[in-house]
């Protein structure tokens, strides 16, 4: 879609600036503009230069469904409908906010408070799949932060949008470069397991700094899916660079550290080729999430005794040690008794002496 300029009408709306471009569409900052009520929003314009025929249905299917998502952490739909003009619009909630990542860094968030505002993400697309929606977009763009921490999900994309998904692939690719997940190249539709993939590469980037890899500008589907098949994602410990831990407040050894181990199985596991080795919901890899802020063995990792063991006594630091501290003392009491002298063994020696005495 072309021409528009700040100060026109579309429907009810004034738009104000252009917040952004994404999938089909653009997104206005717009005002009501006939006296009905005062409230700014974000107005979803479909970014064509002709007007499609099925694009008033597409969006009324669009409104449809996110009218049905009412959760915190995801952004609420106020009004939908055609301009005079035949322009179909949607009026988001405005979400003073920004981007993920760049939230985080702008204030230095460590490691368990990146993992809190991800756990947030995971619950709004946990809701969403209960109630057969996908994201299909997720990237730090779509998921802002506002001043007071609260994740806000944007910008769901239909099942019309994922009927044009490669031509979509591609033009992600080309611009923003967030991969698909591997099977969508390919031509499999996309399902649970694809935002899963997404959030991925959402959180390695979250943790990293970095995303898994990069694809050539202008790669063609079919080098994207074989560039997508044969990556080796390396671990996000491996990756980590002094700004990225600069804006983690942590040095470049402290963060790989604290990468390691389980955050590098848990990013790896959601970054699976094939979607069944993947987590089964945003609720398992939430669930995986929760396991290792609370210390506990995550299921990423292969229960292995010596692990199961290592984080038993990572939970249970005080108990473990209190109990080797008595162990000590009570070691320490029995050995101390046993070359201690008894005072029996004193009178005797006492006693024998005296009569040596009496007999010089």
């Amino acid at each position: 879609m072309s021409g528009l300029q700040p100060g026109e009408l579309v429907g009810p709306y004034q738009l104000v600036r252009l917040l952004g471009v994404g999938g089909m569409a653009q997104v206005w900052l717009a005002s009501r503009a006939d006296g009905a009520y005062e409230r700014e929003v974000a107005l979803k314009l479909p970014e064509l230069v002709e007007l499609r025929k099925d694009l008033a249905s597409r969006f009324a299917r669009e409104r449809d469904i996110v009218a049905g998502l009412e959760h915190p952490n995801i952004a609420r739909l106020y009004d939908a409908g055609v301009s005079a003009e035949g322009l179909p619009y949607l009026a988001m909630e405005y979400v003073q906010g920004q981007a993920l990542t760049a939230w985080c860094d702008a204030r230095q968030v460590g490691i368990r408070e990146r993992l809190e505002l991800m756990l947030q993400v995971l619950d709004a697309l946990q809701y969403a799949h209960a109630r057969h929606v996908l994201h299909r977009d997720l990237r730090p763009s779509n998921i802002l932060v506002t001043e007071t921490g609260q994740v806000r999900l944007l910008d769901f994309e239909t099942e019309e949008e994922e009927h044009t998904q490669r031509a979509q692939i591609h033009r992600r690719v080309l611009t923003p470069k967030y991969a698909p997940s591997p099977e969508l190249p390919r031509g499999d539709a996309a399902d649970a397991a694809s935002d899963i993939y997404a959030l991925g590469v959402l959180l390695y980037e979250l943790l990293a700094g970095s995303r898994p890899y990069r694809l050539q500008h202008g790669a063609s589907l079919t080098a994207i899916e074989q560039a997508l098949m044969r990556a080796q994602v390396q671990r996000p410990s491996t990756q980590v660079a002094p700004d990225t831990a600069a804006a983690r407040a942590m040095t470049v050894q402290k963060l790989s550290r604290r990468l390691r181990g389980d955050l590098d199985a848990i990013v790896l596991k959601a970054l699976e080729r094939n979607p069944q080795d993947r987590y089964p919901s945003a609720e398992a890899l939430a669930d995986d999430l929760q396991r290792c802020l609370s210390g506990e063995p995550v299921e990423a990792r292969a229960a292995h005794p010596l692990y199961l063991l290592a984080k038993f006594v990572l939970r249970h630091r005080i108990g473990v040690a209190m109990s080797a501290a008595a162990v000590l003392v009570v070691a320490g009491t029995i050995g101390f008794e046993l070359i201690r002298p008894t005072s029996g063994a004193g009178v005797a020696r006492s006693g024998a002496s005296a009569p040596h005495d009496t007999a010089r």
